[in-house]
């Protein structure tokens, strides 16, 4: 009976350790960011909450890029590649703007007309995680 109980308990035990790794890793796959390489162009900042667990842990994401012609476009794109049913993750656009991305730096400012302005620094906090040698800096004016 001690066997049993022990062996229930390290079901759910491992269970809930697999949940967590799950939602972790949900998370994992999907890159911080996702930006063309240089020139001015459109993008915006979203929020990833994985929904695999009751922690809802989550992320901020940057992505943009020359091809778009609209902020709702980059989102589109997003959506797509992501594939966020699958991962059983919920995303949501916390605003826009613009990137200007030289050598060695990023420029963060500006609005999207559909969604308003992202929180730049949030953006430029992501962007310094991926491009840790560059010089980042926004312009919430």
């Amino acid at each position: 009976m001690i066997v049993k109980r022990f062996t229930r308990f390290t079901k759910v035990r491992s269970v809930k350790l697999l949940l967590h790794t799950m939602s972790s890793s949900a998370l994992e796959k999907i890159p911080d960011v996702g930006i063309d390489d240089k020139g001015r162009y459109k993008y915006i900042l979203i929020k990833v909450t994985d929904q695999n667990d009751s922690s809802n842990q989550s992320k901020y994401v940057v992505r943009g890029g020359q091809r778009f012609d609209f902020h709702a476009d980059v989102y589109d794109n997003f959506k797509r590649c992501v594939k966020p049913d699958e991962l059983n993750v919920t995303t949501r656009i916390l605003g826009g703007g613009w990137l200007e991305h030289g050598d060695k730096s990023i420029l963060v400012e500006g609005a999207s007309v559909q969604y308003g302005p992202a929180d730049h620094s949030i953006s430029a906090n992501v962007l310094r995680k991926a491009y840790p040698d560059y010089e980042i800096t926004c312009n919430n004016e």
